[in-house]
């Protein structure tokens, strides 16, 4: 009866907190957010105006949006014990037999072969605080957040991380998502490079220049097709050295890690078509893409919908120390869901990668490595939805096992390393930058909102003089 309650509360536990990697996830998450952001620019106009259907909709939903992500990102701070649990889940990771017993790093018991630990984040007297709790409510206010990070042992060197983050966006809808990025892929379409940067520059000053701290422009070409849909390509330039005056620990952590990496994202369908494509190598990052009134179109042949299951493949490489690792071919199936009151993407890694790491680990690249994607493999989803009575939640999820082994010691090594060096001072710098970059969006969008209320009211007053 007593292993029947442990089985039902790991059940329990693991419906309510689905998903892997725990912070790690999250830091390397906010990576990619770095590398995408400046992209935003292409799409500026149409996406800014795509916030609402008139001036004071624009504003109310790019307060609630930008409001709440910028007050995330306002002088973080963190309680002693949330502090040292982040601390040792990036630690140990990949090997979560060293955390398993530790006490000080959960703030729950569910079972005997089961962790669990819950934060709390809102802002408080002006900061961010995040801080460990043993129950965390459902988030509310726009910028409230629950964290909550689940280890399961499934076997003497097996286990199962589990991670669920909910953020709140108020009242922001979620099918605006849909128009903003319909906005960002319509914008270039029919147009050059010289009419685009001209419109982003004027529409978005302040994010134009709070991005160039780090990135720059380098060029957008535009091919339009007889059947109404344009081939976009865009390179953006990376340069870590613009932020040493004013983020120096930031700008070092960038040239030591994002520099060198070496990547490439290709969205596909069932038969193989491309219908997105990004790559990144020596400090510069290509977007390539096909679109037609809004929508993505494959890259060749003829334009037609864009299916909702589809196929993510994704190859990185970059430097640890001496050493390069990466992979190749790592294909996940991907579910986008799109619906007025939800707007989600669904990942699943069902099939190992080729890998590539030092000759010194060949001997110990066995079956540890292939665990993670047998069964349910590892997933991943990001979406937001909003409820009735309710505010809108942006929520990650992620789950994946481990298998504890002398290779996964070794990368949890050389992974630990990166991710400890992007701490106090590194750390506050990123996040300043993020902070500036959000709150330049939120000006802007603003800005677009005041100026068609003018535009309205001027209207209205010629209508009734």
């Amino acid at each position: 009866m007593s292993q029947l309650r442990n089985t039902n509360r790991q059940r329990t536990l693991r419906n309510r907190v689905h998903a892997a990697a725990g912070l790690v996830t999250a830091r390397r998450y906010r990576a990619v957010l770095l590398l995408v952001v400046p992209a935003l620019l292409v799409g500026c106009r149409n996406a800014l105006r795509s916030f609402g259907s008139d001036g004071p909709a624009i504003q109310a939903n790019a307060d609630e949006l930008f409001g709440a992500l910028t007050a995330r990102y306002s002088q973080v701070t963190r309680d002693q014990k949330y502090e040292h649990a982040r601390n040792r889940l990036s630690r140990y990771a990949l090997v979560p037999s060293k955390i398993f017993d530790d006490s000080a790093v959960w703030t729950g018991l569910p079972g005997s072969a089961a962790r669990l630990l819950q934060v709390q984040g809102g802002v408080h007297d002006g900061r961010y605080v995040l801080a460990a709790r043993p129950e965390v409510p459902r988030p509310v206010r726009p910028g409230d957040s629950r964290h909550l990070m689940s280890l399961v042992r499934l076997s003497p060197d097996e286990y199962a991380w589990d991670t669920d983050v909910t953020f709140s966006l108020g009242d922001f809808p979620p099918a605006i998502m849909s128009a903003i990025v319909a906005g960002l892929l319509a914008s270039p379409e029919g147009r050059a490079d010289p009419q685009i940067r001209a419109d982003y520059r004027a529409v978005a000053p302040r994010a134009t220049a709070a991005l160039a701290a780090l990135f720059s422009m380098d060029s957008i070409h535009t091919t339009p097709f007889g059947d109404g849909s344009t081939d976009v390509k865009v390179t953006i330039g990376l340069h870590a050295d613009r932020l040493k005056p004013r983020y120096p620990a930031f700008s070092s952590y960038v040239a030591k890690y994002l520099n060198p990496a070496r990547y490439r994202l290709s969205l596909t369908d069932r038969s193989g078509a491309i219908w997105f494509d990004m790559t990144g190598a020596d400090r510069s990052l290509q977007l390539h893409y096909r679109s037609k009134n809004g929508r993505l179109a494959p890259l060749f042949g003829s334009a037609r919908e864009r299916p909702d299951t589809m196929q993510l493949r994704v190859d990185f490489n970059t430097k640890f120390k001496i050493f390069g690792v990466g992979f190749k071919n790592l294909l996940g199936d991907v579910v986008i869901t799109t619906t007025p009151h939800e707007q989600a993407w669904t990942l699943a890694w069902r099939q190992e990668p080729h890998w590539q790491l030092p000759l010194i680990t060949e001997k110990l690249l066995r079956s540890p490595l292939k665990r993670p994607f047998e069964g349910a493999g590892v997933s991943f989803h990001i979406g937001l939805h909003d409820s009735e009575n309710g505010p809108t939640l942006l929520e990650r999820r992620a789950h994946g096992v481990v298998q504890e082994s002398a290779i996964l010691r070794f990368i949890n090594a050389l992974g630990s390393g990166a991710m400890s060096e992007l701490a106090d001072k590194t750390e506050r710098e990123e996040e300043q930058f993020f902070r500036e970059v959000l709150t330049a969006l939120h000006a802007d969008a603003r800005a677009v909102g005041q100026a068609l209320s003018g535009v309205a009211e001027e209207k209205t007053n010629a209508a009734n003089p």
